[in-house]
This record gives structure tokens, sequence and C-alpha cells, in this order.
């Protein structure tokens, strides 16, 4: 089945193959169980942001984040293997590949800090900071600048902000989520890897897995806009949103020591048990 998909995928609506087979191993059993706390990170860090920015640019742009997050890791890995033996020899091929579980602890450890940042047991700074931008950089900064209360003003009046930093730990997530995901091997993606293992077709390989990536976050791009009501509801009820960045942590946490374990796969069986959806499993 997978040689049969080799060539299907090496045609010329490969592409299109790949980027459909992403979109339908969101409904896999391996991928449906990152759906809650996707979701739970979404709403923990839009529902708090300050009133008078976009509820519906700011989700989206943070899906945006997370989804590049987890295309950049999954495409890197996958692609290693070919990438290395082509450039360096066979035997070190597979180094990206087995330092996985030392990234994975790395990546676990960062979910576990935001958490906690979250829940407020501890505070990072930076996470707060809000850095504004005259439009007009015509001259040095003023000595009033200041850098306390969580902005840093550079200029005068008439500023823009910037929130990257925001967007960083949304696609630091999505880059942890895909450390951890071990996913449905299925004959399109079984195909795609087996042409990312070798040297000739790393290239190829490389692309496939790249469109399926983006097959795969197209979903959760829709499961971001699907939340945005439910952002703007939190955010008029201002008094709740202790209440959401404690269970956002504690989902974010709880991500967190699963992927330190390598536990992260453990619902993976109870999805499979709903009907319809262990067939995912096979694309």
């Amino acid at each position: 089945m997978t040689e049969a998909w080799v060539d299907y995928l090496t045609g010329p609506w490969g592409f299109a193959f790949a980027f459909a087979a992403g979109i339908l191993s969101f409904l896999s059993p391996c991928v449906l169980p990152l759906v809650p706390a996707y979701i739970a990170h979404l709403t923990g860090t839009t529902a708090t942001l300050e009133p008078g920015r976009s509820d519906r640019r700011e989700t989206v742009s943070h899906a945006f984040a997370f989804v590049l997050g987890f295309t950049a890791i999954f495409t890197i890995i996958g692609a290693s293997v070919g990438a290395i033996a082509a450039v360096f020899s066979a035997d070190d091929q597979y180094a990206v590949r087995d330092a996985i579980p030392t990234l994975q602890k790395i990546g676990a450890v960062v979910l576990i800090v935001m958490g906690l940042n979250l829940i407020g047991v501890i505070r990072l700074p930076f996470l707060y900071r809000t850095y504004t931008f005259e439009t007009a950089m015509a001259g040095p900064m003023p000595a009033g600048a200041s850098a306390g209360g969580g902005t840093v003003t550079m200029g005068g009046g008439g500023g823009r902000s910037w929130y990257g930093l925001g967007y960083a730990k949304s696609f630091g997530i999505g880059s942890a989520f895909a450390l951890g995901w071990t996913p449905c091997i299925g004959p399109v993606l079984g195909a795609i890897l087996t042409l990312s293992a070798t040297s000739a077709d790393v290239a190829q390989g490389g692309y496939l897995l790249l469109v399926y990536s983006l097959g795969l976050g197209v979903p959760f791009i829709i499961t971001g806009l699907a939340v945005v009501p439910m952002t703007r509801f939190f955010r008029r009820i201002r008094g709740i949103m202790p209440v959401i960045e404690i269970v956002t942590g504690a989902m974010i946490i709880g991500v967190g020591i699963l992927l330190f374990f390598d536990e992260l796969t453990i619902f993976n069986s109870w999805f499979s048990d709903i009907p319809g959806l262990e067939r995912f499993n096979q694309i």
C-alpha cells in the first residue's frame, strides 16, 4: 500500500493527496486528544487580552503561530534523515530523531513553566510586556521612555504595539506538541516518510511533509475561528479571567507532564473506541 502511494505522491497531484491526507488526519485518534489543550491555550491567551483588540484577528493569529510551530518541527524531523545522509553520512542520518527524547523533555519543561506562569505560581515579566514603537522613528528615544508597568514605550504618542512574544509562545507550544505527537503512520504518511528518508528524494519528501502538515493545520485554524465567540464571551465577563487562566494553565501543565514522561498518546485508545474514528488511522 505504501509503495502504491509513493507513485501517487510523486505524480503531478501528489501535493493535493498529501494536503487532503493532512486534513483528514485531524480526525484520527492520535490527533484529537490534543485539541482540548489547544482550545484551552487559545482561550486562555486571547480571552485575557486588554479590551480594544480584535478577538478574531488575535485568535486566528495565535492559531497560525501554533500551526507554524508544529509544522516546522514535524517537517524538520521528518526530512532530517535523508538530508543528513546526503550532507554527511548514513551513520549520522538518524541523529535528529535520536535526539527527540531529549527535545521532548525540554519542550515539556517549557510547557510546565508556561502553565505555572498562567496559574500565577511564577511570573515571567517578559511575557507580560508590550512594546510600543513610535510610528515615525525619526529621532532617538527620549529620556522619559519607560520600561515599567508591563509596557516599553519608544518615542512619543501615536505609537503602535508589538505583541510578538505572545505569538512566539503559541509557536513554542505548537513545537512542543509536535515533539510529543506520535502520528498515526498510515499509508500516505508512511509513503511521505519513505521519500524523506531517501537522500535522492529528500527535497520532494520534505516538500510533501510540509504540505501534509499545512493540511493538518487547516482544521486547527478552523477550530480557532470557532473559539472566537467563546473568547468574546469571556472577555465581557472580566471577573472570570483568573479561573480561565488557572484552568488553561493546569491543562498545559498536564500536557507538559505527559510529554516529559512520553505518555502524550495515553488518550489515543479512548478516542479509538469512538465509532468511525479508527478508519482515519488508515489514511
